[in-house]
């Protein structure tokens, strides 16, 4: 026998137990050797199964000294809950699906990577599986994800799995303003009104007269608001509005080129062009180039979304940046606690501030635009 584990008789002639390690010590060592379970933990900390339950996820009323003994078990034993046991009491698989219209193409947009990324953070702080989903949008589902909730990031008014997902009673949170036609749902978007309005207010003191706006058409909540946005604003301060629609999401830049050339023909005064994408505002510059216009001396140039290249651009672009990450991760956030009956579903949208990266296309000066009207 090993030494420590050698039996001593006693004076009555039996033998004397083994040293070693006190009975519940030798309990947790055992438990360690095989899975352990929520009723190895309670056992362990000498309480009940549901009060073990409670302690570790931090619920129910109990004494300090009771929570600590059932942490102080569960580390002790190694413990991790069983995700499927859990969701068997629960009902919860503690996953969250991420929808887009063309989810697989949208990942060379920097936004959505970056969109993706801030999701992702605040799944992961909860402890939650993020799922991409497969979005078709022309093909139903066969069936409802295997997802506690669903973020749709875009959401666009014909795409038919993403009204599916609002009609599936799953908890759904929009990453950004839902088009006419679509179900409710909680919104969380960048605060686009005001940035545009921002902008627009600069773009006055450069002595714009005749402004023009390209934006998604009414299939896009988010063009919607742009489009509403600057309309108003243009009625406020009178001065006439043009405005041309786009589909969303459409990259084609020689498509974009040959739109922003026909406006040009049409509306020769044009002196503000305010884009929604940075497609557009490529093909904007080979139009501008093409007519012998000179972006800055002849016509400003603003877009209401923000990617690396309008900032390498000739000029550099002025452009609004929506924070996808924080967008991304606040989408996460509020849909988990929805999920988890932490708060009510919001009827207002929740609007995150945008920024503006001012750059030499607003501003008819040699020196870098100032905004007038920065953000709180």
């Amino acid at each position: 026998m090993r030494e420590g584990h050698a039996r001593r008789a006693t004076p009555g002639g039996r033998r004397r137990p083994p040293r070693g390690p006190a009975p519940r010590a030798r309990m947790m060592c055992r438990m360690r050797r095989q899975t352990v379970t929520l009723k190895d933990v309670a056992r362990a900390a000498q309480v009940s199964l549901s009060t073990a339950s409670e302690a570790l996820s931090g619920t129910g009323r109990m004494t300090e000294t009771t929570r600590r003994a059932v942490l102080d078990a569960a580390a002790a034993l190694d413990y991790r809950p069983n995700s499927v046991a859990r969701g068997l009491r629960t009902g919860l698989v503690q996953a969250i699906g991420l929808h887009h219209l063309h989810a697989g193409d949208r990942f060379a947009s920097h936004y959505f990577r970056e969109f993706v990324t801030g999701a992702l953070e605040g799944s992961q702080a909860a402890d939650y599986d993020l799922t991409l989903l497969s979005s078709n949008p022309q093909v139903p589902r066969n069936r409802t994800p295997r997802v506690d909730g669903v973020i749709i990031a875009d959401p666009i008014g014909d795409d038919l799995r993403a009204a599916e997902l609002l009609a599936s009673g799953l908890p759904v949170v929009a990453g950004e303003h839902l088009p006419p036609g679509l179900p409710a749902c909680p919104v969380v978007a960048a605060d686009h009104a005001d940035a545009l309005r921002r902008i627009l207010d600069h773009a006055l003191t450069q002595g714009i007269g005749h402004p023009a706006f390209i934006g998604p058409d009414a299939n896009s909540g988010w063009g919607v608001l742009l489009r509403t946005t600057f309309l108003d604003w243009c009625r406020e301060n009178g001065l006439p509005a043009v405005t041309r629609e786009s589909r969303f999401g459409n990259a084609d830049t020689a498509e974009h080129e040959a739109q922003v050339g026909k406006l040009l023909d049409a509306e020769p005064a044009t002196d503000l062009l305010v884009m929604s994408s940075e497609p557009i505002a490529l093909g904007a510059l080979a139009a501008l180039r093409e007519r012998g216009r000179a972006p800055r001396a002849d016509i400003l140039l603003a877009c209401c979304g923000d990617s690396p290249m309008l900032s390498v651009t000739t000029p550099g672009i002025t452009a609004v940046d929506m924070h996808p990450r924080a967008l991304g991760r606040a989408c996460a956030e509020l849909l988990i606690r929805m999920i988890e009956n932490e708060v009510e579903p919001p009827a207002e949208p929740s609007l995150l501030p945008a920024g503006i990266h001012w750059r030499p296309s607003t501003s008819r000066a040699a020196t870098r635009a100032h905004d007038p009207h920065p953000a709180a």
